[in-house]
């Protein structure tokens, strides 16, 4: 009997030991689950392209900021000493650059409009030079892809081209736009390249009465969700249309590992608003 409890007292202490450096899951050959990280886009911050953005997320207790790509103003990350600026800027706050966003193509559409896909072959280098990984590349109101095939096989051409150089910098970028998991599966596959991927909007996909779940489940089956926007419109999060619970259990289910970026979601004061939806994201995702 002593020696049985000798025996089970070393292995519990052997094992507190191990929790304690937080290496008792490798006993059984799997890393721990880092918490997910979670930002913001900056114009919810009333900052579009522009560096305060990140003593405002500091303030609501943010992870990190999607910063806007401008192509044009006074801090256009087409500017080498803007670019600097941002990274000194998040460094300051010890805020981090979740990602850049491309909402211009909205009104200037990537698949028809001249300039854009130099834009886009910009943006590549600004985010190789700030060593950020995505890029949210939107296909909305003019730039609408999902009823116009002509304007969709236009993108896929440039992405073809940009997604060369987008893989030799290991670069994604990803498409937001109104297509079901169906379609950019097969837009993603006539372009045919790892270096574009979804940048999934849930929101905005319930706003097209898809069958949400069921198509992020697809994409995140097929690893090709690069990030994730955690919408709603007129709500918090937590307290409108998205089950937040089972799109945790969706993005734990694949391992999907990238950030969790909140857009919208206000109801009264857009601050409160905000700190309220960074306290969900982390009590219901890092729990």
């Amino acid at each position: 009997m002593r020696i049985q409890r000798r025996h089970f007292l070393q292995t519990a202490a052997a094992f507190s030991s191990l929790t304690l450096l937080g290496g008792i899951t490798n006993v059984f050959g799997q890393e721990p689950r880092k918490p997910y990280k979670i930002g913001i886009c900056d114009w919810d911050l009333g900052a579009t392209g522009d560096p305060k953005c990140f003593a405002l997320a500091k303030e609501l207790g943010l992870d990190g900021v999607e910063v806007s790509y401008q192509p044009e103003g006074e801090f256009s990350l087409s500017q080498p000493k803007n670019r600097e600026l941002f990274l000194a800027a998040a460094k300051k706050e010890s805020v981090e650059i979740a990602s850049l966003a491309m909402g211009i193509l909205n009104n200037v559409p990537l698949a028809t409009a001249e300039p854009t896909e130099g834009w886009v072959a910009d943006c590549i280098d600004a985010m190789d030079t700030m060593k950020v990984k995505n890029v949210l590349l939107a296909f909305f109101g003019s730039g609408d892809i999902k009823d116009n095939v002509e304007s969709r096989n236009k993108a896929i051409e440039k992405l073809k081209r940009l997604a060369q150089k987008a893989a030799e910098k290991k670069i994604i970028l990803g498409i937001e736009s109104y297509l079901n998991a169906k379609e950019h599966l097969e837009m993603l596959e006539k372009i045919g390249n790892d270096a574009v991927k979804i940048y999934y909007d849930i929101k905005n996909m319930r706003t097209k009465e898809y069958s949400i779940y069921d198509d992020m489940e697809l994409l995140l089956k097929e690893k090709v969700i690069c990030q994730l926007h955690c919408k709603e419109y007129g709500s918090r999060l937590g307290q409108g249309k998205i089950d937040f619970t089972r799109v945790r259990d969706l993005v734990e289910k694949y391992d999907y590992q990238g950030w969790l970026v909140i857009e919208s979601a206000v109801d009264g004061d857009w601050k409160e608003s905000q700190k309220a939806n960074g306290a969900y994201l982390r009590k219901t995702f890092n729990p």
